[in-house]
């Protein structure tokens, strides 16, 4: 059994290529150790040329965490914790889901750590997934704005994708079940700034898609955001973390496993694949090293 892994980083930032690992065949405890580690300082990894059913990727989501919940999206029948991610050739104008800048989930209590993603087939061009660093948006901000931040809330709701306003939008995806709800319009606090429990590296904990309001905390010393400075702020936060000096982006191959940390990156699925077909299945892991960076007295 091979114990050590091969890392390529495939970027200054974020992204690596591991090499030399057959996912079926099983990991031992060391490999498994420098699996994580390796997902957690380069955010995004590619394992390459990998050959696995629904229930070996349920299997090794497992050794990541216990599954995270998937709202509104309805799994594959031969397993409750995989999702299918599908758009049709025959779909051309459809909208591509993932398609805008997000972190999976993250209007959850507890968003899921990790998403695990298994290309079976994918564009010959386009398509491409694009991942950001949160953690080196927070590294490059000065030290007033960093303890600006410290002290603000972001407020997480699914209302702008999944409120029955777009179910019409889901429904263009014939082999996609997306169930919009009315439960979309809640909303969940979370800190704008997590401190990551594995690697203790801050972060920028926010996404244009799913972060839809921002307050200070009660212990801030400085008045509530205006309703002008919360949206200057909103508009500045979308661009900053999307920048591409702290972006990674990766075009699929066939058998490409590809795990990356919810809690310090956020992405987009590029819809610029007409009259082609791709199809991915999805699962996802919570944390299994408490605490959850997402608990609200946690802050860095």
């Amino acid at each position: 059994m091979k114990s050590s892994l091969n890392v390529e980083p495939l970027t200054g930032v974020l992204g690596a290529r591991l090499s030399g690992i057959d996912l079926k065949s099983g990991m031992d405890k060391e490999l498994l150790a420098s699996l994580r580690a390796a997902i957690c300082e380069f955010e995004v990894v590619i394992i390459p040329d990998q050959s696995l059913t629904p229930k070996q990727q349920v299997e090794f989501s497992h050794l990541l965490g216990p599954y995270s919940p998937v709202p509104f999206v309805k799994p594959i029948d031969e397993h409750a914790e995989v999702i299918k991610v599908v758009k049709e050739s025959t779909e051309p104008e459809a909208f591509n889901f993932g398609g805008v800048w997000h972190s999976d989930f993250s209007f959850l209590p507890i968003p899921p750590a990790f998403t695990i993603l298994y290309a079976i087939d994918v564009p010959s061009a386009g398509g491409d997934t694009v991942w950001a660093s949160n953690t080196a948006a927070y590294s490059q901000l000065d030290a007033t704005t960093k303890s600006t931040f410290n002290l603000i809330n972001g407020i997480h709701s699914a209302s702008a994708s999944y409120s029955p306003a777009q179910q019409d939008l889901h429904s263009q995806l014939s082999n996609m079940t997306i169930e919009t709800s009315e439960k979309a319009e809640a909303t969940q606090e979370h800190p704008l700034v997590c401190k990551h429990p594995e690697t203790g590296k801050p972060s920028l904990f926010f996404n244009p898609t799913y972060v839809r309001g921002l307050k200070r905390r009660m212990d801030s010393s400085e008045p509530a955001l205006e309703t002008e400075e919360e949206g200057n702020l909103m508009k500045w936060l979308s661009q900053w973390t999307t920048g591409i000096q702290f972006t990674f982006r990766h075009k699929w191959s066939p058998g490409d496993l590809v795990i990356w940390d919810n809690r310090s990156t956020q992405h987009i699925a590029l819809n610029d694949y007409k009259g082609a077909r791709r199809e991915l299945n999805r699962t996802t892991a919570s944390d299994s090293v408490p605490p959850s960076p997402y608990h609200k007295h946690l802050r860095s």
